[in-house]
């Protein structure tokens, strides 16, 4: 069984969509759970209505009314409904396509039939959207200048540059248990189950197929980015370089000058690469 996890926020304008396109999976076998983290719109008046419709399908999670913020709300419900045997993230304002979970699980059982017993992230690339659902890039990967295929199974480079997009993965049992609770420095939910799998010799599997709809509009907590050379101000670098040395301390990186060097390489391996 997977459970999906999603936490809404004002989320009215898309909610329907994004519920609706899960239930239209090819994979059946998923349980929604939602937490709203005080929404001031008509969410949750949403959220009931769909989970009247789909009793034993779509649970709402009313228990904990404060607001937590993103990263809080997801670790929450994984924490509060962790009985299954795997995980995903959902957003509330994507689009998944009918194929999402069923190419997704069918990566996790191959990496568990080659690696069992350990933690497992899989994860898919995304296309970009607008408010529309028109495209703006096929591949987020590319569009953001992501390289999975260097980072994904490198401790040092994945907690440099993140690579996993939370509302793209599934991750299993043992991702989970490891997981949690998360460190107060980790900066968002799916960089920090990636980070932990990783770290203690599990898999982080790319899969190099766009499985969402990857929606952009003006109240995106994260969003897509498009890479340039000059694109982010030193001070900008500078904040993102101060989140990922906090989020890695002491597990990956133990003073600044180490996450220098260990930048420093990547950049150069990264470059390297640049144009394969």
């Amino acid at each position: 069984m997977l459970h999906i996890l999603l936490s809404t926020y004002n989320g009215e304008r898309f909610i329907c969509e994004q519920i609706d396109s899960i239930l239209a999976q090819r994979y059946s076998e998923w349980r929604l759970y939602i937490r709203d983290d005080g929404s001031k719109d008509g969410t949750m008046t949403i959220l009931r209505t769909f989970a009247q419709k789909h009793p034993g399908k779509i649970f709402i999670d009313e228990s904990e009314p404060k607001s937590l913020g993103a990263m809080r709300s997801f670790e929450y419900l994984m924490a509060q409904h962790g009985e299954a045997e795997y995980f995903a993230f959902a957003d509330q304002d994507d689009v998944w396509f009918p194929d999402k979970i069923e190419i997704s699980m069918a990566a996790m059982e191959q990496a568990e039939q080659s690696h069992p017993n350990q933690p497992i992230v899989v994860h898919t690339d995304l296309k970009v959207v607008d408010e529309q659902l028109k495209e703006i890039a096929p591949s987020f990967w590319r569009y953001s200048n992501i390289h999975p295929d260097l980072v994904d199974n490198h401790l040092h480079y994945l907690a440099i540059c993140n690579s996993v997009t939370g509302c793209a993965m599934i991750f299993n049992r043992k991702a989970r248990d490891l997981s949690l609770p998360m460190s107060p420095k980790a900066y968002m939910h799916d960089a920090w189950v990636a980070l932990i799998t990783l770290y203690n010799g599990g898999e982080v599997v790319p899969i190099d197929d766009a499985t969402i709809a990857y929606r952009q509009h003006g109240d995106n907590v994260l969003g897509a980015v498009q890479y340039t050379s000059f694109g982010r101000s030193i001070a900008q670098r500078m904040n993102d370089a101060k989140i990922a040395y906090n989020r890695a301390k002491g597990k990956v990186f133990h003073t600044w000058a180490g996450f220098i060097g260990w930048k420093i390489i990547y950049f150069v391996h990264r470059m390297a690469r640049k144009g394969q």
